[in-house]
């Protein structure tokens, strides 16, 4: 057991050297595309075979009224990455989703 785990870690890690960005992803009841809400990927693609959330922090400089001080605001943004497993003979993917909705679609290589 120990060994088919360190087997599947190793296979996730060399899978995500290889990832790429793609724009859709072609699931068993339909094509989720960027800016689909979460709901629509699990209609299409069922649920995710791993899920994972993490936080981000962005920075943004702004000007005051009048244009002579710079301000930086900082946001805090909630990231879900789901992983989709299609087995052996399809290509893994990495869906990022951020407030419900498709940002960003990887993908990660051949799934298991």
């Amino acid at each position: 057991m120990r060994i088919c785990l360190v087997f599947v870690c190793g296979l996730l890690m060399t899978a995500t050297a290889f990832a790429t960005e793609t724009a859709t992803m072609i699931c068993k009841n339909g094509i989720v595309s960027k800016g689909d809400f979460t709901g629509d990927v699990i209609s299409k693609c069922g649920e995710p075979a791993g899920k994972a959330q993490r936080e981000e922090k962005r920075f943004e400089k702004t000007k005051e009224r009048g244009g002579a001080r710079e301000k930086t605001v900082v946001t805090s943004v909630t990231i879900d990455e789901w992983t989709y497993n299609f087995g052996p003979n399809e290509f893994m993917h990495q869906v990022s989703l951020e407030n419900g909705r498709v940002t960003r679609i990887e993908s990660l290589g051949h799934g298991y």
